[in-house]
């Protein structure tokens, strides 16, 4: 069974609400993992602004960004990304993101990521 679990115990992560963000990409290097969002913010969220017409939730592009990776498996990959009304790709939204120690398993219609990382960070762009 897919859980969101303590996600929002993880410094940075406590005023996004990952169940309705969208991720764009996932990109993976040599002992890292950055995963581009259109991260939710909840209203105690120091960059939250009201949300934009038509909108039901207030959007911030970011990324999540695991260093120090000592295990990846990605399995599942390959999904066709999907397309909005404004023309933008997405990879769907955040099925499972679940936290045990510094292991983490992440799934949506991307496929189902396991890593063994430090605490990932998260990064506002813009």
């Amino acid at each position: 069974m897919s859980e969101m679990t303590n996600y929002w115990s993880i410094p940075g992560f406590e005023d996004i609400y990952l169940e309705d963000s969208w991720v764009l990409s996932i990109e993976t290097g040599e002992s890292t993992l950055t995963i581009a969002v259109d991260f939710v913010l909840r209203e105690s969220h120091p960059l939250y602004q009201a949300p934009q017409s038509g909108e039901q939730y207030c959007y911030r592009r970011g990324l999540i960004h695991f260093g120090s990776v000592t295990a990846l498996s990605w399995t599942g990959q390959g999904a066709v990304p999907a397309t909005d009304a404004a023309g933008e790709h997405d990879l769907g939204s955040f099925d499972e993101f679940e936290v045990k120690d510094n292991s983490f398993t992440i799934s949506g219609d991307f496929g189902r990521i396991e890593v063994v990382a430090p605490r990932p960070t998260v990064e506002f762009l813009e």
